[in-house]
Formats: C-alpha cells, structure tokens, sequence
C-alpha cells in the first residue's frame, strides 16, 4: 500500500508534463518530393522573403483566448524546398547567377478553432514568385488553401502536416507552371 502513494503522485506529474509539453512554435519542414516535372536549364540566384504583417504561422482559437505561435526558420526551410525542386528539374543553385528568382510569402498560417468536442484548421498560403533578369521579370501568386477538422483538440503534428503538404503543392506548381518554364526558357 506504501509503494500506491509513491506512484500515483508520478503518474499526476507525468500527464502534467504531457499537457504541456508542445513547443510554442510550430516547425515546418515542407520537403519536395515532385521529381522532375520540367527542364530548367538556368542557373538561378534564390532567396525566400517574409513579408507577412503577421508572423504567426498558427493562431489557435479557444473559447476564452486567441494563442499566436510563429515558426522559427521559415524562410530557410521554404528556400531549402525551394533549391530542392529547382534543382531536381535542372536548375543550378548558385549566388552568382544573374537571374535572380525571389520568392514572396504574403500569407503562410493555419486558424484552428477549438470548440467543446472539435476543432477546425483552415490553412492559408499566398507567395508571390518573381524572376528578375536583366532585362526582363516575371511575376506570378500562387495561392492555396486547405482544411481539416477533427475530434476534441487540435494535434500540433497534424497541423504542421497540412501547413507542410501546401507548402510543398505550391512548390511542385511553381516548378511545373507553363507561365513560369515558358518566361525561363525565354
């Protein structure tokens, strides 16, 4: 009987420390997996540029409070899914090339609503897309959205997950864009 007061007191702390074990930022880590769609014979100068007025990447919406989460190293892990796709469809990533191309992000963040028994996620990514030579530019927005709901509260994984697989279908439609290969190809 002795030993039953030593454990319940661990148990009580363990499923504390669960609860509150998530980060408060959200990691994203969108990789691209699309192969070779296209022929980017280029050699291309890449950058990533948050421009968003709000830099959170999850806002988290209960019944008593709005939490706001940012993502730390966002504009390097899209740049790194970014070279990862030109690349794979043969572009060459290098800071001395003369044709820059510049990405924008414009919106990049998921809404989760928490109510009593569930939760909803709209996700929403807008990044603009623009290619400087020197003597001409191409602009283009590429814009996506996404949704998920679900039992009780929100899953952070699951949350990533969706922010990531958009990211990544933006991507894959940047590197496959007629508009786009027609203009490099020019």
């Amino acid at each position: 009987m002795a030993m039953m007061k030593y454990v319940l007191p661990c148990c009580a702390l363990l499923s504390l420390s669960a609860c509150s074990s998530q980060p408060n930022q959200l990691i994203l880590n969108p990789l691209y997996q699309g192969g070779k769609l296209s022929s980017i014979n280029q050699s291309l100068s890449t950058s990533v540029i948050d421009l968003r007025g709000d830099p959170a990447t999850l806002k988290l919406i209960t019944s008593d409070k709005t939490q706001t989460i940012a993502s730390q190293g966002l504009t390097e892990s899209i740049k790194s899914a970014l070279d990862s796709a030109l690349s794979r469809n043969g572009a060459s990533i290098s800071n001395l090339a003369t044709t820059r191309f510049e990405v924008d992000i414009h919106t990049l963040q998921a809404v989760v609503t928490e109510k009593m028994m569930s939760h909803t996620s709209n996700a929403k990514i807008e990044l603009g897309v623009r290619v400087i030579r020197s003597d001409s530019n191409f602009s283009k927005i590429y814009r996506g959205n996404a949704s998920l709901e679900g039992p009780l509260g929100h899953d952070r994984a699951k949350i990533e997950g969706q922010l990531n697989k958009l990211t990544e279908q933006l991507i894959t439609r940047m590197v496959s864009d007629p508009e786009l290969l027609a203009f490099l190809e020019g």
